[in-house]
């Protein structure tokens, strides 16, 4: 009997060219590059695989690679738990370690300084905004009797417009994106950097009525899970 995806994901942890270190791979190249990393998917392999840096990067984007990697298997370790202040400051804090951020003393903490959405138009929350629209966004969340991938368009729209941190918002949003979507065995849609573009108009499109734009970019990506069916079906 062939298992289910999470199980397949779970059971591959600890294994390389394994279904687990493919979605992780592909995840982070495509998470990170949108936020200008310059690493390559051969670079990145090197990294994650052998602990090998190759190539010309900035200091914070070998850090900020590294660190991923761990708040990628923190967000896999922690399905299921309900996501909070403590833990969205928790994989702030683990993105953003030992980088420029942490040194100034932004990591795990929410923003003290009003910052924006590159690429888009969109009207960002101010920082003394951010605790009571988080909790209500949540609220709105957890109050869901079945989650769809409209409603985590809904949710990732609404947090990246809340902006709560003052670096990092768009990976640490796609990552709870991720953790919705495995949680509520969805499709798994990982917003690519070659269609950056896009992504960015989509929010730009978007307002706290209608998700819809967002919505309907996510539904024009590959599921992972279907590319990969054949990999984790035959477990």
């Amino acid at each position: 009997m062939s298992k289910n995806f999470i199980d397949a994901l779970l059971e591959t942890k600890d294994f390389k060219n394994s279904l687990y270190s493919i979605l992780k791979h592909s995840f982070l190249y495509h998470s990170n590059k949108i936020e200008g990393s310059t690493f390559t998917t051969e670079a990145l392999a090197l990294l994650l695989d052998k602990n090998v840096v190759t190539g010309k990067h900035t200091l914070d984007d070998v850090q900020e690679t590294v660190n991923s990697s761990y708040v990628f298997d923190r967000i896999v370790e922690t399905l299921g738990k309900k996501i909070d202040d403590q833990f969205l400051k928790d994989l702030h804090a683990r993105l953003m370690f030992n980088t420029t951020m942490h040194q100034r003393g932004y990591a795990g903490v929410y923003k003290t300084i009003p910052n924006m959405i590159i690429g888009t138009k969109v009207k960002i929350a101010q920082p003394f905004e951010v605790q009571s629209r988080l909790d209500e966004l949540l609220e709105w969340y957890y109050s869901l009797d079945k989650i769809t991938l409209s409603d985590i368009a809904s949710f990732h729209y609404k947090f990246e417009i809340i902006h709560p941190f003052q670096d990092g918002n768009g990976r640490i949003g796609r990552f709870l994106m991720l953790k919705q979507m495995l949680e509520n065995n969805l499709s798994i849609k990982i917003v690519s950097w070659d269609s950056e573009d896009l992504y960015r108009e989509s929010l730009n499109l978007c307002d706290l009525d209608n998700q819809e734009p967002l919505s309907k970019y996510l539904e024009t990506l590959e599921d992972f899970r279907e590319e990969y069916k054949e990999l984790w079906e035959s477990m």
